[in-house]
């Protein structure tokens, strides 16, 4: 068994090694996305975040609402208001609509570093890809946790580290320990991140399988049906602004905050206090032209498989669990970069030393 993983884990690692240093590499990077916007464009430096009724005056202008397929409320994932149009350009504005620069897709580094990560540039069949690629990421972290693990009892050199340069005597001890110590103590957390990141391209599979385990509906049910139709009466002569829209979604749900809205067909998305994701995944649906309620989807009134499913974005960005779960984060995607090289560093090094004493040998 053991033999059989150290196998899977070298060749299954050298293979997925440019895959992983690249994906590892470019997710590190994007948890600092806005730091990087406000770097590269500093006309979004230093803009505070809008009120809610200063984003929603904001995106009802035409100026804005031209350019927009969909909007962001403003919050701390999207801290301006920002708008997206039908061919993904994202689009930026003042509070007070001024407009501020555009990001055409990959018109920029950071475009390119995201797109990279998500659809490895390849839209649909990228997505696939990564998919694939991740499940066999985890049967390499799997494999390579049943290679460490001690025959017999555990030591303390089952994890230490010796230190050394590169070209000198030991490096080779200092790869692989490095290796494998770096691997062992942020096994879990290097999991959860490529767990969550395929469970984002499967979700609808994970999702059914979240279900299957847990099919109980959640504890705060509640009949939208009564208040959609007293709601829709009193609407009978509202406009159909986003600002009255919100108002009317308040008066039915007090606690939601606006995230997202949607130009395009009617709808709101909005984020229940209990959500980790930062933009929600609850929604309402107006009839066009209109302020009458005619759909509302609510987080709380999701089986609790389905919440589950709904907390693996947030996990997966470090938008949960504060300072001290993202510093995790970023500590567990920087070592597995170095993990990833050290991986394919220690087989350049051992077939190195390998060709060395086969050169050694013929001249005797």
């Amino acid at each position: 068994m053991k033999k059989f993983s150290m196998l899977i884990h070298k060749w299954l690692g050298l293979v997925l090694s440019l895959w992983l240093l690249l994906i590892t590499l470019t997710g590190t990077v994007l948890l600092y996305k806005n730091d990087l916007l406000e770097w590269q464009y500093p006309q979004l430096d230093g803009r505070s975040i809008a009120s809610q009724e200063q984003a929603l005056d904001t995106l009802a202008l035409d100026v804005v609402q031209a350019k927009a397929r969909f909007s962001f409320v403003p919050s701390e994932l999207h801290p301006w208001v920002e708008t997206i149009d039908e061919a993904g350009a994202r689009h930026y504005f003042s509070n007070s609509g001024e407009f501020l620069v555009s990001r055409e897709k990959y018109s920029d580094w950071i475009s390119w570093f995201v797109e990279f990560h998500h659809h490895l540039l390849l839209d649909d069949l990228g997505e696939e890809l990564q998919g694939v690629f991740g499940l066999l990421t985890l049967l390499v972290l799997i494999t390579g946790f049943i290679k460490w693990w001690p025959k017999g009892r555990w030591q303390k050199r089952d994890l230490s580290v010796t230190f050394s340069r590169p070209g000198k005597k030991r490096w080779g001890q200092t790869l692989w320990q490095s290796h494998r110590t770096l691997g062992v103590i942020l096994l879990l957390p290097m999991f959860l991140l490529v767990l969550t990141g395929v469970g984002m391209i499967y979700y609808q599979a994970f999702n059914t399988g979240l279900n299957a385990m847990f099919p109980q509906q959640a504890q705060t049910v509640v009949d939208y049906q009564p208040i959609i139709n007293a709601q829709n009466k009193e609407a009978e002569n509202l406009g159909d602004d986003f600002k009255t829209r919100v108002l009317e979604a308040k008066k039915i749900m007090p606690g939601m905050q606006p995230t997202m809205l949607y130009h395009d067909r009617d709808g709101i998305r909005f984020k229940q206090p209990e959500e980790w994701h930062p933009n929600g995944r609850s929604s309402i649906a107006f009839e066009t032209n209109s302020s009458k309620v005619t759909k509302i989807i609510d987080y709380r009134n999701e089986t609790v498989g389905t919440q589950l499913s709904q907390k693996i974005y947030p996990l997966h960005i470090a938008s949960v669990g504060g300072i001290t779960y993202f510093s995790l984060v970023v500590i567990s995607g920087v070592s597995l970069i170095w993990i990833t090289v050290s991986g394919f560093w220690f087989w350049l090094w051992c077939r190195g030393k390998k060709k060395l004493a086969q050169q050694k040998r013929k001249r005797v």
